[in-house]
This record gives C-alpha cells, structure tokens and sequence, in this order.
C-alpha cells in the first residue's frame, strides 16, 4: 500500500498549497450532485510543519451541510448494511447533523445521548432528547435490524459492556455499524485511563478530550483500539466482523484512510459461541 498511500498524500497535498479555505470538486453520495466540497482550517494540525485541514471534520457538501466522515457513514451504511427504508434503526447520537440526515433516508430511526444523572435512562429531557448509556441500555432484547455508534466507545470505561449491549438489542441478521480511533499498527487495545470503583480516573496515558456535542469541556477518551477489536466482536457472537478503509477523491473522502467497523448478529444461534458476554480485555 506504501505507493498508492504516498500518492494520496501527495494529492491532499497539492489542495492546500497557498490557500486558506478551497473548495474540492466533486459527487455528494447523500445528495446525488456534483458539488464543490468546502474545505477550510477549522481543526487544522500540522503535519510535518505543514497546516494541514482537518479532512475527517470538513469538505462539507454546501447542498446537505454533510462533512467527509458524516457522508461517508451515510453511504457505507446502505452499501453494506442493506435495510429497508422501514428499518428500525438506532444511532448513539441525537444532536447531530448526520443524525437527522439519517433519519430523514430512514424515518424509524431513534436516537440518543448520554445526559449523565440529569433525567433517568431511556427516559427524555425538556428538549426531548433521550438519555442512554450504551453499557446499560434500556431498549428491549431483538429491538434494531441496525445500530450506528459513532466515535462513542472509546469515551466508555468498560467498552465491552457496550458491544455486549449493542448485540442484545440487534434482531437477528442486524448490523453493527460503527468508528473508533483505531491504529493499524497495534495488535493490542491500549487503554489510556481506566475508572475506579470509588469513581475517580487513573490515567494510563497523557489525558486526551474529544469533542462533545453537549459540552465545550470535551469528554475523556480511555481507549485507543488495535485489531484485538475485531477478535473481541467475534468472541460475542458476531460474525461478518470486519474493517472497512476508505478513501476517494472523487467522494469527497480524504484524509488518510479511514476506518469503519461492521459485524453481523447471526440470524441463528450457533453452538459453542459466547453470544452477548461482556468481554475482558486488558
């Protein structure tokens, strides 16, 4: 691959040379146009002391206002996940763009935060967004043909609690669908910063904060995954568990390549699996 990603980087490249917002031509899977992607330093880094945009967070389509990683969801989902418009499906967020954007394409579609202790579990708050803790989640067993979970598990201490959830609330034959910050180069999940039973955090690693859509304070995020991830979905009784790299010039998808999960929950139960225990990994 050391070609091919050399010659990507060599493209992005070319884009941002001399400029501070451009537009990128290009199609728009979600909105079917071709469109100029706006492309601007919000969330800029440097990369070898060059300011480089954040691809990932921008090259918003100015038709649906859908950046990279929201498009790209959107588009993996039906190439891949294959569900009717009358799909049951649910999404970890609710404030989001790409939360209504879902839903808009399919109508029975829920949603949701993690408000804390404000309002109870599955239940909604005054601006009516629902509260849920995706390691204690309040839907019934067999209630989804997909789930959607994006840039969420790494903000939980014991993640695989989560996933153990997310495969009791998949009817059978249902998709998990989902991101995390994810290195190819590790064997192993590193675990940044773990929770103590008397409620404070040790940290394991320099602390690292995302973004949250609830909060400028940022959320804490305890896990970096390697491929013991996939191995750990199969242990549940996952099947069909593999990552999905992406990247497209023509789709607006840039940045280095990107990494989507999906895995399956069997449409029959299968002997000797350990389906929907909560995994133990260190």
């Amino acid at each position: 691959m050391l070609p091919e990603i050399q010659r990507r980087l060599r493209i992005e490249h070319a884009l941002i040379q001399g400029r501070t917002s451009f537009p990128v031509d290009g199609r728009c899977y979600v909105c079917r146009q071709r469109v100029s992607f706006l492309v601007d330093f919000a969330y800029a880094y440097e990369v070898n002391g060059v300011l480089t945009p954040n691809w990932r967070e921008r090259l918003v389509c100015p038709r649906c206002n859908l950046n990279n990683r929201m498009r790209a969801v959107i588009q993996v989902f039906e190439q891949e996940c294959h569900v009717s418009r009358t799909a049951s499906v649910y999404v970890t967020e609710q404030t989001t763009a790409l939360f209504r954007a879902i839903r808009a394409r399919y109508p029975c579609t829920i949603g949701s935060e993690f408000l804390g202790e404000s309002v109870g579990l599955g239940e909604k708050n005054s601006l009516e967004i629902r509260n849920e803790d995706l390691a204690r989640l309040t839907f019934p067993d067999n209630a989804f043909d997909a789930l959607l979970s994006f840039d969420v598990l790494e903000h939980i201490p014991h993640f695989g609690s989560a996933l153990s959830q997310c495969f009791r609330c998949l009817k059978p034959g249902g998709t998990l669908l989902f991101s995390v910050p994810f290195r190819f180069d590790l064997r192993y999940n590193v675990v940044r910063a773990s929770a103590e039973s008397d409620g404070t955090v040790k940290h394991c690693q320099p602390p690292e904060y995302h973004g949250d859509p609830l909060s400028d304070k940022g959320i804490l995020c305890y896990h970096d995954f390697g491929w013991e991830l996939l191995d750990g979905l199969r242990s549940l009784g996952f099947e069909g568990v593999a990552a999905l790299l992406y990247w497209s010039l023509k789709l607006g998808y840039l940045g280095g390549q990107q990494y989507l999960f999906v895995a399956k929950k069997p449409r029959a139960k299968t002997p000797g699996r350990n389906r929907g225990t909560p995994l133990r990994w260190t």
